[in-house]
């Protein structure tokens, strides 16, 4: 079994606790005054995906070096057991308790993880995240096992084309243009740029891995604050092609630092444990984190109570469960091969 990355868990805690603080604005009871929180779900996602990025780049290129080659079928099977089992049954839970008020056609949305392409209600309007995850396992694989020799340029093209492509949305007013896989796929691949680099950005350690690294978590958190002075068309346009760019690569940097250096917090217990089940936090939180809802479950720390509650029992009773069943049914990837402590290919889960 391979070794757990050091202090990723505790960057998957961090950006869960984005989406919580961003999506607890303006719900009952919490202080208003943290309304200014509210940007910060948004970049609690994009933290996912950069990290997203990274792992499963990570893991794929170990597995060709040790292997010569990319079984691609066992990549599936595994993400299957990971993410279906979980995100599935919290879609059957809400199918059932929402029957009336949900159609067909947004039910088939979420389980065709088609949601980043439609607009869907509150409590199945996070799954748009899991619709571009989804389909990023599916392209960049088969991207890498047939255009291994570009991967770099891949990357670098995602990263340089989707903020264009987002002000050309912009322009063309399209509605949810945020949340296209094209419009977010940069964040994605800054996170595969990161895990393809990885070796040669050492040679930049004397400032990644200095107090001078300092400088990118304050341009991670000031960049959404910053989007609602960006007014007009050619404000909009630089937020989208330098102000999210810049994001992005400052957290690809801040989980290089993080990495190398094996932040003591960020390895905590209490903080590895909330990192461990964030994916299953992130489902839970939507129905009793609501703005909308003047229920009692949904009023604070009531609805943050109920959503760790729900998440914990996911985590222990649906994904530790299919991870056992998977690690039994099919084998780990380039199984029996060494990996150094700081490698970007380490365990997935």
């Amino acid at each position: 079994m391979a070794r757990r990355i050091p202090s990723l868990d505790g960057l998957r805690a961090i950006s869960i606790a984005l989406v919580l603080l961003g999506h607890l604005g303006g719900t009952r009871n919490f202080p208003a005054a943290f309304g200014f929180l509210r940007p910060y779900a948004y970049l609690g996602v994009r933290v996912f995906f950069v990290i997203s990025g990274y792992l499963i780049t990570g893991l794929l290129l170990r597995e060709r070096e040790h292997t010569g080659h990319l079984d691609l079928l066992e990549f599936y099977r595994r993400r299957a057991y990971r993410i279906f089992p979980a995100a599935y049954l919290y879609m059957l839970v809400m199918a059932v308790l929402h029957w009336r008020s949900l159609t067909l056609s947004q039910l088939l949305v979420a389980f065709t993880y088609l949601s980043s392409y439609f607009h869907s209600p509150w409590i199945l309007g996070h799954l748009w995240s899991l619709s571009v995850e989804e389909q990023f396992y599916l392209l960049w694989p088969f991207a890498l096992a047939f255009a291994f020799a570009v991967r770099k340029r891949m990357a670098i093209f995602a990263i340089a084309f989707c903020p264009l492509l987002r002000v050309a949305f912009h322009f063309l007013h399209l509605q949810g243009r945020d949340f296209y896989f094209p419009t977010v796929l940069d964040a994605i691949a800054t996170g595969c740029l990161l895990a393809i680099l990885w070796d040669e950005l050492k040679a930049y350690d004397r400032f990644l891995l200095s107090r001078a690294a300092l400088v990118l978590p304050a341009v991670v958190l000031a960049v959404p604050l910053l989007h609602a002075r960006f007014d007009g068309y050619v404000g909009q346009a630089m937020y989208e092609v330098f102000g999210l760019t810049l994001m992005h690569l400052a957290i690809a940097g801040i989980v290089y630092n993080a990495i190398r250096l094996n932040w003591r917090w960020l390895n905590l217990k209490p903080v590895v444990w909330l990192g461990l089940i964030s994916y299953s936090l992130y489902l839970w939180q939507q129905p009793f984190i609501d703005r909308a809802s003047t229920n009692w479950w949904n009023a604070f720390p009531a609805n943050v109570i109920l959503a760790l509650l729900c998440a914990a029992a996911s985590y222990y009773l649906v994904e530790k469960t299919f991870l056992q069943l998977r690690n039994r049914k099919t084998s780990p990837p380039a199984s029996g091969v060494a990996a150094p402590s700081d490698s970007p290919a380490l365990n997935v889960h």
